[in-house]
């Protein structure tokens, strides 16, 4: 008798166990594949930090590309521009911007 082949199928079980998970389950995957089957390091490094990186790269350019900042901006940039035709340009801009802030922070 061979003593390996039960422990190669435990382990073959194991392996499809979890690329199982992996697909259907990523999470759940991520964690049964660094505690249940012998796979290399860099394998399980890969699948955990790839998917990681892509979610942190598409949430950073979900902020950076707010479609509404612009709309959100005029009312402070147009409020501004009239400052600068003013001689007391400076307290116009500190104005503009508390009247901004106030509009805008409401219900915080």
């Amino acid at each position: 008798m061979e003593p390996s082949t039960p422990q190669k199928t435990t382990s073959e079980s194991a392996s499809k166990v979890t690329v199982f998970l992996l697909i259907f389950f990523f999470p759940l995957g991520i964690v049964v594949m660094w505690f249940w089957p012998k796979w290399k390091l860099w394998i399980k490094l890969g699948l955990t930090l790839v998917p990681l990186l892509i979610v942190a790269a598409l949430l950073f350019a979900v902020a950076a590309l707010d479609p509404t900042i612009e709309e959100k901006l005029r009312p402070l940039r147009n409020c501004i521009a009239e400052c600068s035709s003013t001689d007391k340009s400076n307290i116009c801009v500190r104005t503009c911007e508390e009247k901004f802030i106030e509009e805008n922070t409401r219900g915080f």
